[in-house]
């Protein structure tokens, strides 16, 4: 270990005696990028997806749910006004209702899953909340 210089400002030094933030959530794989996007005032062109599998919805904006992460932990802000579907396989499908009731929180303004093992059998589609403008929000 090498000693600390003498000439270093004491505002360089480490200091371990910080206290963690507990209400801190953390962004999913993506979600610093659509953070970025809110923060410029812009949203994405497209429905958002959010997805517990890394090969889904490739061709849109989306995010990743991580296995070792509950939803409860996970930011979810930037999703605020935005079209949202989740995107799962049967073998997540477990992990949708938590995921849907967080997002639900931000209040986007459309919210559907769609079971990607399920699709063309007519039971692959579910609408949480029907799409609303932003007119329709806005007078409400």
């Amino acid at each position: 270990m090498n000693p600390p210089k003498e000439n270093a400002p004491a505002a360089t030094e480490a200091r371990f005696d910080t206290k963690l933030n507990r209400n801190y959530k953390r962004l999913p794989p993506y979600g610093k990028q659509f953070m970025a996007i809110r923060e410029a005032g812009k949203i994405p062109a497209k429905t958002v997806m959010v997805s517990f599998d890394w090969d889904l919805a490739k061709a849109y904006p989306r995010i990743i749910i991580p296995a070792d992460v509950t939803p409860a932990e996970i930011e979810f802000r930037f999703l605020a006004g935005l079209p949202v579907q989740i995107t799962y396989r049967n073998k997540d499908a477990h992990r949708v209702d938590a995921v849907a009731q967080e997002i639900a929180k931000v209040n986007p303004c459309f919210l559907a899953t769609f079971a990607y093992d399920f699709a063309g059998t007519g039971n692959a589609w579910a609408i949480l909340k029907p799409y609303q403008s932003l007119e329709i929000a806005e007078a409400a």
